[in-house]
């Protein structure tokens, strides 16, 4: 029995020494909802400028709205979105200041910013994105990740939820693809609004001059002073 016991284990052990070399140079793929974050924060950590075009979808209580446009960032925090729908309307940042000019209305709002204080759906920013992971508790929303879409594509998907009970989006699921660039973003509030943006057509390190930054208020317009209420 003694003797049969040590061919048995000398022959484990030579089986495992001949396959050591071959399982050292393997690298095992396992990526973590972790590692995901870390590399879509470095991915737009390490951008100078970020183009893309989005479309937004609304939805509450049977009614729908849609919006669409560009965005256009240049870091630190600088940042356009031009509307094509509704169209005129424009949203600028300067990271101090933001301005939301609204034609049909005729009224410009501007807001003072927090350093901090980047929202979600103007967030692929490094300070947007660092402050919606810091919000939200986040987990992969399926086993299989990247998930394969009805489409064949595969992404990344992710379900946050808020830490604390707060304004803004209770739930979040955020598609990021196998490249760490957030794709589309869905987020519910606490009144059962559901709000979806897409973004296509991206474009990273693209010549944006200082000069879209700046915001001059039309000469009839009407100012509104620091219109959003602070979250903390």
């Amino acid at each position: 029995m003694t003797s049969k016991r040590s061919i048995i284990t000398l022959s484990i052990l030579s089986a495992l020494l001949f396959a050591a070399p071959g399982l050292k140079a393997y690298q095992f793929d396992f990526v973590t909802v972790g590692d995901v974050v870390h590399k879509v924060k470095k991915k737009f950590g390490s951008l100078t400028t970020y183009q893309a075009d989005f479309a937004v979808v609304s939805q509450k209580t049977g009614k729908t709205k849609a919006q669409s446009g560009i965005i256009k960032y240049r870091a630190s925090d600088n940042l356009l979105i031009e509307f094509h729908q509704p169209p005129g309307q424009r949203i600028v940042s300067n990271g101090r200041v933001m301005w939301i000019y609204i034609p049909s209305m005729n009224v410009v709002a501007e807001q003072n910013l927090k350093a901090e204080s980047a929202g979600l759906f103007s967030s692929n920013t490094k300070s947007g994105l660092t402050r919606l992971f810091s919000k939200y508790h986040y987990r992969f929303a399926s086993k299989e990740q990247p998930e394969t879409q009805s489409d064949g594509s595969k992404f990344y998907t992710l379900y946050l939820k808020q830490r604390e009970t707060r304004s803004g989006f209770r739930t979040l699921q955020l598609w990021i693809s196998e490249d760490y660039f957030i794709t589309k973003a869905k987020g519910e509030t606490s009144t059962g609004k559901v709000i979806e943006i897409t973004f296509s057509n991206i474009r990273t390190n693209v010549s944006l001059p200082s000069s879209l930054f700046r915001f001059d208020v039309p000469s009839r317009a009407r100012v509104i002073k620091n219109p959003m209420i602070s979250e903390e």
